[in-house]
C-alpha cells in the first residue's frame, strides 16, 4: 500500500474541501414551565435569550450542520453492506481526532471494544447467510466489518493493541487509516464509479501543492495521543511532509509556515531528511525497520531507540 504522500507524488487529483454551510429552524426565544398546584396551573415563567446569544445558537446549529453534510459526502465514498454503517470512517477524514467510539476509553479498552465490535460484525454477517468476505467489491466487507470505528480504534486494530487482531485485520485498518490521509489531503480513494463525485481539481501550479501539503500536515497532527507516540508511519508522514512544503516553499521563495512540533522522532526525521539529497518520496515506511532501511537515515538510526523513548515521554506514555 503506497502512503498519501508517495501517492501525492504520483500526480492524484487534488480536492478543494469546502463546509457547506446550511441553516436550520428559528431558535426559541421563551420557556414556559407550568407546575400544577391544587387550584392549577401556575403562572408561566419567562426566559429571555439575549440577541447575542440567538446568534451563537444559530452559529453553532449552522456549524454543526455542515460538519454532519461533510461527514455524510465522505460516507459515500465508504460503502458498506445493508445495515451497516460507515460514518465514524468517514468522520475520520473530516476530524481525525474524534472519538464517537473510543471515548473514555483507555488505549487497552479501546482494543478490547474494537475486538468485541468487530466480532459481532462478523457474526451479524454469518447470521445473514453470507459470511464475511463473501463479496468485498469496493471494500465494502471492509468497512462494514470496521466501520464504527474512530481513528485511535482503528490504530488499536493497527498496531495490534493487545496482541488480538490478526495481521488480515491489521492491514485492513492501516489501509482504511491511509485513505482518510489521503482523501483529507485531496487523494481520491474510493469506488472507480465515484470518482466523479469527489470535489477535486488537479493542481495547476506548486501553490495548490503546498496547500495540500499543509492539510496532510494539519490531519496528521489533530490524531491520537497514542498515534502521535507509538507510530513510527505517523512520525514519518508527519517529516516527510513539512520537509517536502518546506522544501517548496523556499523553491517558490515563500516564507514556509512553521509546522514545527515538539516531537523527538520527527524532528530526528528531518534532520535526516534535511541533511541528505537521497529522499525519494516513493519510500513506504511504517515500521521502525523500514525507517532503519531508508538510505537517507543513514548516520541516524543509533539513535533512533532512545529518540522513541523520548518521544514516549513526552506524551505520558512511558512504561
Amino acid at each position: 500500500m503506497v502512503t498519501a504522500l508517495n501517492a501525492y507524488s504520483h500526480g492524484l487529483s487534488v480536492q478543494e474541501s469546502a463546509l457547506r454551510s446550511a441553516g436550520r429552524g428559528a431558535v426559541k426565544t421563551e420557556a414556559q414551565n407550568q407546575s400544577p398546584g391544587k387550584s392549577g396551573a401556575m403562572p408561566a415563567d419567562t426566559v429571555e435569550i439575549s440577541a447575542e446569544a440567538q446568534k451563537r445558537m444559530q452559529a453553532e446549529e449552522a456549524q454543526n450542520a455542515a460538519l454532519d453534510e461533510k461527514i455524510s459526502y465522505y460516507e459515500q465514498f465508504r460503502p458498506t453492506r445493508e445495515g451497516f454503517s460507515s460514518r465514524n470512517l468517514a468522520q475520520g477524514i473530516v476530524d481525525p481526532g474524534a472519538q464517537p467510539f473510543s471515548q473514555n476509553r483507555s488505549f487497552e479498552e479501546v482494543a478490547q471494544a474494537a475486538r468485541e465490535n468487530m466480532d459481532s460484525k462478523y457474526q451479524q454477517m454469518r447470521d445473514s447467510g453470507e459470511p464475511y468476505g463473501t463479496d468485498n467489491f469496493e471494500g465494502k466487507e471492509w468497512y462494514s466489518l470496521m466501520g464504527d470505528l474512530d481513528r485511535r480504534a482503528l490504530y488499536a486494530v493497527a498496531s495490534n493493541e493487545g496482541g488480538s487482531f490478526s495481521k488480515e485485520e491489521q492491514d485492513i485498518a492501516r489501509n482504511i487509516m491511509l485513505g482518510q490521509q489521503g482523501m483529507a489531503m485531496g487523494l481520491y480513494n474510493g469506488p472507480t464509479r465515484l470518482a466523479g463525485e469527489f470535489t477535486a481539481l488537479l493542481p495547476t501550479s506548486n501553490a495548490d501543492h503546498l496547500r495540500n501539503y499543509k492539510a496532510g500536515i494539519q490531519f496528521l497532527d489533530q490524531v491520537s495521543i497514542e498515534e502521535k507516540a507509538m507510530s513510527v508511519e505517523w512520525a514519518y508522514q508527519r517529516g516527510s511532509l513539512q520537509y517536502s512544503y518546506e522544501l517548496m516553499a523556499r523553491g517558490e521563495g515563500v516564507t514556509p509556515q512553521n509546522f514545527d512540533i515538539d516531537h523527538p522522532l520527527v524532528n530526528l526525521i528531518l534532520g535526516a531528511l534535511e541533511s541528505s539529497s537521497g529522499f525519494s518520496r516513493d519510500a513506504d515506511v511504517s515500521s521502525k525497520e523500514e525507517l532503519l532501511d531508508e538510505p537517507w537515515f543513514e548516520g541516524y538510526g543509533d539513535r533512533l531507540d532512545n529518540v522513541m523513548a523520548q518521544v514516549r515521554d513526552v506524551y505520558g506514555l512511558s512504561e
